[in-house]
């Protein structure tokens, strides 16, 4: 029997192409995933050191038995560290912070509170936030110092300070409400004030510091006269002693009028106006020796622009025995809008402050690591400093 001899097509070639990509496939995948688990356990030891180190090097601030406040942010201008606390207790669903440093026997604050009994006792009292210049005379007594502070300001927060606890030292934490203090205040508490013992001091609104008062638009023949950059506009208070100053006035023209003879006369025009004082922006006008000071400073006015009294020496002393005892300061001084305070709870515990569940003295943790005498020199970057 004859038949055509048929041969199976081989399949060598092609399977031998076939195992060969398999082979090298396999080799590349193992090597790149060897390659990245070796990195990755790379990076994950450096992190894991970085955050060793970090930590040996961050300040936490704890309690005398150990109960943690919190971790120091910056420190204050006595090294002093200075730690966020959270207040969830208003019951609106928000959660507002503030800056309290923490010092070995007592908490602080920038801001201090107010009281309406000697010894920092009675109602407690804050100054509204963001007040700039006012009560800006701090521990070091210079003005725009101490006693302000804008961090709640820059959140939109009421105010936070630091206050006198229950059992004085280390102090208690207040915040600001919506009403009016409705109280004289006799004393404060300036909780950053380096002193042994209590931070409490005595304190009277009257004794603010002073500012003279801007007065080239009073008695002013310029029709539209302005208060200068910075100075506001004082015509609200001054208008409640115009008429006061206008009798007064017309009395001290009488008699200057009487000390100069009949040759001369002094008069007050029909168009005169009282015109206006400046203060600086966060100060009232003073209204002690307001209208003797007004009139003295019109009356010198009158004389310049009607009288020449350069060449009667013994009439011009005459004249000034009369304004003289009027003269005096017109004076500004920075006012102080208190609200009412109320202690903050703490977030477990509603009878309690927050400040007084921890217990004093206060101390923060010490770097870890062995080599505590060796140093360490890290080169800067090519950028640094630039």
């Amino acid at each position: 029997m004859t038949g055509t001899n048929k041969t199976r097509p081989s399949l060598t070639l092609s399977n031998q192409k076939g195992f060969v990509v398999t082979v090298e496939l396999i080799l590349i995948i193992t090597i790149l995933v060897l390659g990245s688990l070796v990195g990755l356990i790379a990076i994950r030891d450096a992190l894991f050191k970085h955050y060793v180190n970090k930590q040996s090097t961050e300040a936490i601030v704890a309690d005398a038995p150990g109960k943690l406040l919190g971790k120091a942010v910056d420190f204050d201008e006595h090294d002093a560290p200075r730690i966020f606390l959270f207040d969830r207790t208003l019951g609106d669903g928000q959660t507002r912070r503030t800056l309290i440093g923490v010092r070995d026997d007592r908490f602080t604050s920038r801001e201090a509170i107010y009281y309406s009994q000697q010894n920092c006792s009675g109602t407690p009292c804050i100054k509204t936030t963001s007040d700039e210049t006012t009560d800006s005379v701090g521990a070091d007594a210079q003005a725009g110092s101490g006693n302000v502070s804008y961090f709640n300001a820059l959140q939109g927060f009421p105010n936070y300070a630091v206050g006198r606890g229950s059992d004085g030292l280390p102090g208690a934490l207040f915040r600001e409400t919506t009403e009016v203090c409705p109280v004289d205040i006799q004393s404060r508490w300036v909780s950053q004030k380096v002193v042994a013992g209590e931070p409490c001091e005595a304190f009277n609104v009257d004794n603010q510091p002073t500012d003279p008062a801007y007065a080239g638009c009073l008695a002013n023949s310029v029709e539209s006269c302005e208060c200068p950059g910075s100075y506001e506009d004082e015509s609200d208070v001054l208008d409640n002693y115009v008429p006061e100053i206008e009798r007064s006035l017309k009395k001290t023209v009488a008699q200057v009028n009487a000390r100069i003879g009949p040759a001369r006369s002094l008069e007050v025009p029909s168009d005169f106006t009282v015109g206006t004082l400046c203060c600086r922006e966060a100060y009232d006008l003073d209204p002690k020796g307001l209208v003797d000071a007004v009139v003295f400073v019109a009356t010198e006015k009158l004389i310049e622009e009607q009288l020449d009294l350069s060449d009667s020496p013994l009439v011009e002393e005459a004249v000034l025995a009369v304004i003289a005892p009027l003269e005096g300061g017109i004076n500004c001084t920075s006012f102080i809008e208190f609200r009412a305070a109320e202690s903050v709870p703490a977030a477990d515990n509603s009878a309690e402050n927050a400040l007084e569940q921890f217990e004093a003295p206060f101390w923060v943790n010490a770097p870890s690591g062995q080599a505590e005498e060796e140093w360490f020199s890290t080169e800067p970057t090519g950028s640094e400093g630039r």
